[in-house]
């Protein structure tokens, strides 16, 4: 057979109130048998009672914390009684009227219980401390006085106590502090009220007949007092109103919102439970946000069939509803039982776009009253302000989501990419998670589309290729907009780089299909770059450099992806002086440009030169271009090292024919380079500021720098052309596009990569390869230049499959320009007739 719980906190209430009742008969006990102190005016045990209903039933309701705490003007019939009354009638008496009190108001047995044994310690405390006081100086009417007040403010204090001691047992929190000040300040009412009862007890002993004078001064007491309490309430209701709205007002998230009004509705109205009620889109099913004891919110969709009338009346209708304790209607009794309610007060919470739901605040603590018109009036307030900080609370999230989020593509920003970033490398440190990567995407040609097509078609090129990112990631990562046509890719839990590789790639694939644009298809394609954590960093700025710096490495390459290499890192404290050493060097003109010569392969007539930077570091000696023409490029300074190339070159092209011998130069290109917008008029301005013809420069690009950005690539090498320059294509054979993209491009030469070269000599595939590139070059009406010649053999072969130029150490070395022309006279005096000849 199962027992029913038992409710530990009642036990404690109980038990403190038997303590309460032997405090009683421990200090009530040596005055039983005792007299009244005057038998001028007798009252007996009933007329107390009845003096104790009434000033009981007339009283001030105090909620403290989660109680509610009941003043009242009982020290008059207390005073009286302590005169002309026996310390066990008035006991009687008292217990009588209050207890009489308590079963009007339907209070519980435990609380009407422990009530009554409070009352009984309290008085029989009141009558031991002015008998003590008595006993000192028996028949003085001043001392008697002073008896009246210590016991009142002795029976406030055990009162406080008592109060306390209930209030830890429920809320599990003694407020010390609270305390002692409540016992040093009192109740502000007491003395007044046994002020007056003296003042009674003083004239009843001068005359009977004054006490006629006594009923109207008191009656007018007791409204007056009556009329403070209502002020007094209404004022404490307003604090707190007040402070709820500042309190809604400051907390702009959702959350916090309902969470504060749901508290504060609980307190303003002194309720045990407060809760939102939300309608639904389908029929009948409302969501419900509660306030925990905790503190925390809890949802839930409930479908309430005796929830239909109020919603109807409140949501529907717009009005509000009182449910009054003992309420005699059905719907209302049923849906109280309904929700384990004894009354409740549910009033409409209205948004910018009509009531959004209701606010319901249930039962009433305390049993000395039930909800009234008042309390509906103050839960509207409530609401209302409720319904403004809701209101505001959706615009302040509308302005935080488009803060974390990019206005065209609706993807997040990088703003939320760096705080999911930081989580991520935060679980990643903790180790939650094996590892996290970062990716960033470029689109190649977006410029060309913006163009041609307009920002409405590009914005639209963007939409797309956000939406065919997020749909390639899925949930495994998150894809976010940094700006222009730039992209990143968070993916967590990323245990190796082929997995990151793997990701990486499907995300390019999801751009291979053209995208339709004004009519037309599209083709779209993208460099990405990736970098890993831990492996490459642990914070999210240098992880979010480095996947940048691969990206760069990217779009360089053909490949088209690329994982962050440390062993190219800027962040090299070696690159990273290297980078601000070389901006000197190169605004100081510290650097220096050699040639290597190209002769004819049937003649060996040098007809043109190759121009390379050098840079000899004043600390760290020669610096090969390998390792630093990258930092150049990473650091901006690409474009000032290439004029300054260019610039060189063509002031000996110049002074080489100025002293009668008329070669041309061949200056290389970056990737970098082919993108600036003013290539093309600054190597006018320099021409013609040297005065060399446009066709005594040749401008030599790789395939890679090609395919990075075909369309602007090709773009500008055709304005290039149209000023007269010569182009080469540069290492060429080492693309996977070579034969397709060679036909679009508006060339003069191509250059065999000198790995094929070098491998002449032996046979095999390189042989097959130089002769299928010097039959396409000719066949295509292009100069094909050999470069990494190195012996004569090697000469000897490539004159053997018609290649037109050669370059290499056989032929000579790279020198000064100011060398060129006393080497070429050396060369001529040495072996005038010889077709080639081994540099000296």
């Amino acid at each position: 057979m199962n027992r029913p719980a038992v409710d530990r906190r009642s036990v404690v209430v109980l038990a403190q109130g038997l303590a309460l009742l032997l405090m009683a008969v421990v200090l009530g006990g040596p005055l039983v048998g005792t007299g009244p102190l005057s038998d001028l005016v007798p009252l007996p045990w009933w007329v107390l009672a009845v003096a104790f209903a009434v000033t009981e039933a007339c009283v001030l309701h105090v909620q403290t914390a989660r109680e509610a705490r009941t003043v009242s003007v009982s020290e008059l019939p207390l005073v009286l009684g302590l005169f002309f009354a026996g310390p066990v009638d008035l006991v009687v008496g008292r217990l009588v009227g209050s207890a009489a009190v308590f079963a009007w108001q339907r209070r519980s047995p435990l609380k009407t219980g422990w009530n009554l044994a409070l009352i009984s310690a309290q008085t029989a405390l009141t009558t031991a401390v002015l008998h003590l006081v008595l006993h000192a100086a028996p028949g003085s009417a001043p001392l008697a006085w002073l008896g009246a007040f210590a016991g009142a403010f002795a029976a406030h204090a055990l009162g406080s106590v008592a109060l306390a001691a209930v209030i830890a047992v429920y809320e599990r929190d003694l407020d010390l502090r609270g305390l002692l000040r409540d016992i040093a300040v009192g109740d502000p009412t007491a003395p007044v009220v046994v002020t007056v009862g003296l003042v009674v007890v003083t004239s009843l002993q001068a005359s009977l007949v004054s006490a006629w004078l006594l009923v109207p001064a008191l009656t007018g007491l007791v409204l007056g007092y009556r009329a403070y309490a209502t002020l007094t309430e209404r004022h404490l209701g307003l604090e707190r109103l007040l402070r709820f709205t500042q309190a809604v007002s400051d907390s702009p998230e959702t959350d916090q919102v309902l969470s504060r009004v749901l508290g504060e509705a609980r307190e303003l109205l002194h309720a045990d439970r407060a809760e939102a009620v939300f309608v639904g889109n389908r029929e009948g099913v409302t969501a419900h946000v509660r306030l925990g004891t905790s503190g925390r919110l809890s949802r839930s969709e409930e479908t309430v069939q005796a929830d239909a009338w109020v919603l109807d009346l409140v949501v529907h209708e717009g009005g509000s509803v009182l449910v009054q304790r003992g309420t005699r209607d059905a719907d209302q009794r049923d849906w109280l039982d309904a929700r384990a309610a004894r009354e409740a007060v549910v009033v409409p919470l209205r948004g910018s776009t009509g009531v959004l739901g209701a606010l319901l605040v249930l039962d009433r603590l305390g049993d000395v009253r039930t909800f009234d018109a008042g309390d509906v009036a103050l839960a509207e307030s409530v609401a209302a302000q409720a319904g403004v900080a809701l209101q505001n609370g959706e615009l302040v999230d509308q302005l935080r989501h488009d803060a974390l989020h990019d206005a065209l593509t609706g993807l997040p920003n990088r703003t939320q990419l760096q705080r999911g970033l930081a989580g991520a490398l935060e679980r990643v440190a903790g180790g939650r998670s094996p590892g996290a990567a970062v990716m960033i995407l470029d689109l190649n040609g977006f410029k060309e589309v913006n163009d041609a097509l307009g920002h409405q078609q590009g914005d639209q090129l963007l939409v797309v290729v956000g939406q065919r990112l997020t749909d390639a990631a899925g949930s495994a990562a998150l894809v976010t907009r940094l700006g222009g046509d730039e992209f990143a890719v968070l993916a967590e839990d990323v245990a190796d780089e082929d997995a990151a590789v793997r990701l990486g790639r499907r995300l390019l694939r999801a751009l291979e299909h053209p995208v339709p644009l004004d009519g037309m298809e599209v083709e779209v394609t993208g460099s990405l770059g990736i970098a890993l954590a831990p492996a490459h960093a642990t914070e999210p700025a240098a992880l979010l450099k480095r996947a940048d710096l691969a990206v760069h490495d990217a779009k360089a390459s053909t490949r088209g992806l690329r994982v962050f290499d440390p062993t190219v890192a800027t962040e090299d404290p070696r690159r990273l002086a290297l980078a601000t050493e070389l901006r000197t060097a190169v605004h100081e003109g510290h650097l220096e440009v050699h040639v290597q010569p190209q002769a004819e392969v049937a003649t060996g007539r040098v007809v043109s030169v190759e121009a390379l930077v050098r840079w000899t570091h004043p600390q760290l000696g020669r610096v090969g271009p390998d390792e630093f023409i990258p930092v150049a490029e990473r650091s901006g300074l690409i474009g000032p090292l290439t004029t300054l190339v260019l610039d060189r070159s063509l002031a000996a092209v110049a002074a080489w024919r100025a002293a009668g011998t008329d070669l041309s130069v061949a200056v290389n290109l970056s990737t970098r380079s082919l993108h600036d917008t003013d290539l093309v008029d600054e190597v006018q301005r320099l021409l013609r500021r040297h005065g060399v013809p446009a066709d005594r420069l040749t401008l030599e690009v790789t395939e890679g720098s090609v395919m990075a950005d075909p369309a602007r690539t090709i773009s500008v090498l055709h304005r290039l052309r149209d000023l007269g320059c010569l182009l080469s294509v540069d290492d060429f054979g080492t693309g996977y596009s070579s034969l397709s993209y060679l036909k679009k491009l508006p060339v003069h030469e191509v250059k065999i990569d000198q790995s094929f070269v070098t491998g002449l000599r032996r046979g095999g595939e390189d042989v097959a390869i130089v002769r299928a590139i010097v039959d396409l070059g000719g066949h295509l009406g292009l100069t094909v230049v050999a470069e990494g010649v190195e012996d004569q053999a090697t000469w000897d072969l490539l004159a053997d499959t018609g290649c037109d130029l050669v370059q290499g150490w056989h032929l000579a070395r790279p020198m000064a320009t100011d060398a060129l022309l006393p080497w070429l006279q050396q060369r001529e005096r040495t072996a005038p007739h010889r077709p080639a000849l081994r540099a000296l």
